[in-house]
């Protein structure tokens, strides 16, 4: 029988405990669990279990280094990454591996998760897109970072105020699809073979920083090297809502995340991949926008705006995407 090795990165989390009792809980297959604690203690103490095994970073070295940490120690072969604050559908696990392919990753559908109740609640989400980049906002975000953006109303980019059925438009249409390829996803979850994530490089701990752009790493990465991403709604997981609905107290983040280096990885990224600069790919990032076009608010021209946008803004990271190319050839 395959085993699951659970990952979860944490940091400053007060769920982190009700997360690994949840996972215990509702697993229904042999599965271990661990968790990386980022330079901190927990408040409240982390059930034990028979297969549980808790790292201590001594000094905080960020989630990507917490990812690949745990996938090097896992003994699985699967790893499912999550957030320190998520719940699960009962035999989650199984579901999972009945579903999985050698260079696939599967999401579980995602609910929102009430963390005072430990409830989900509002309808799940499956299909998201990824944002089209080449928009200026202002002099600290030229650009959108091909952030995951679900889809909303007919053209998926209707304002979010329309009302319940227009707001899920497209998890109705295509609630009956059990199975199905995906762009991209949230990165609150995600599961795939052990193998495939070492084939992939595991996260880069060096081009990236923070925390941030890990879905698109992963989901760009396993795309263009001939894999698949997949929504698995065979089962379920619920991610805690961060919103006002239940308070600060009960849903903050439990820290801050440094908007300058969001915006440094949104821009990098950006041109990163755009520009195919990973030496593993085997595809263009044309190919994969092609697969999934129309894509909400990418325009026909999107080429021709890329080249004119870089020149204007992104001349900072073209060099470094250079750097990293030729750097690569040699190596």
């Amino acid at each position: 029988m395959s085993k699951l090795s659970v990952i979860i990165p944490s940091y400053n989390c007060r769920h982190v405990a009700r997360t690994v009792q949840d996972v215990i809980e509702k697993a229904s297959g042999d599965i271990e669990i661990i968790v990386i604690l980022d330079n901190y203690w927990p408040e409240l103490p982390i059930p034990k279990h028979k297969n549980l095994v808790i790292v201590h970073k001594g000094q905080t070295g960020g989630m990507r280094q917490s990812i690949n940490m745990g996938a090097r120690i896992a003994t699985g072969e699967f790893i499912m990454k999550c957030d320190d604050h998520c719940s699960f559908s009962e035999g989650f696990d199984e579901a999972l591996k009945a579903h999985s392919e050698l260079h696939t990753i599967s999401i579980p559908q995602r609910y929102s998760l009430d963390s005072e109740n430990w409830i989900p609640i509002r309808r799940s989400v499956a299909y998201e897109f990824a944002t089209y980049p080449y928009i200026y906002l202002d002099r600290f975000r030229y650009g959108t970072g091909l952030v995951a953006k679900k889809y909303v109303g007919d053209d998926g980019l209707t304002v979010q105020n329309t009302g319940f059925h227009e707001y899920y438009k497209k998890e109705y249409a295509l609630e009956h699809i059990m199975i199905d390829e995906i762009m991209i996803f949230h990165g609150s979850c995600w599961f795939m073979p052990r193998d495939h994530f070492f084939s992939i490089d595991g996260l880069n701990e060096e081009l990236f920083e923070t925390l941030y752009q890990e879905p698109q790493e992963l989901s760009f990465k396993t795309w263009l090297s001939g894999g698949r991403v997949i929504i698995n709604k065979h089962c379920w997981y619920a991610h805690m809502f961060k919103g006002p609905d239940f308070g600060p107290e009960l849903n903050a983040r439990g820290y801050r995340l440094d908007l300058s280096a969001m915006r440094r990885t949104e821009r990098f990224g950006t041109t990163y991949w755009m520009n195919d600069c990973w030496p593993k790919a085997t595809k263009p990032m044309s190919w994969l926008i092609e697969k999934f076009w129309p894509i909400p608010g990418w325009p026909e021209n999107w080429q021709e705006e890329k080249v004119a946008f870089e020149e204007k803004y992104l001349q900072a990271e073209l060099q470094k995407c250079l750097e990293v190319k030729n750097a690569n050839q040699k190596s």
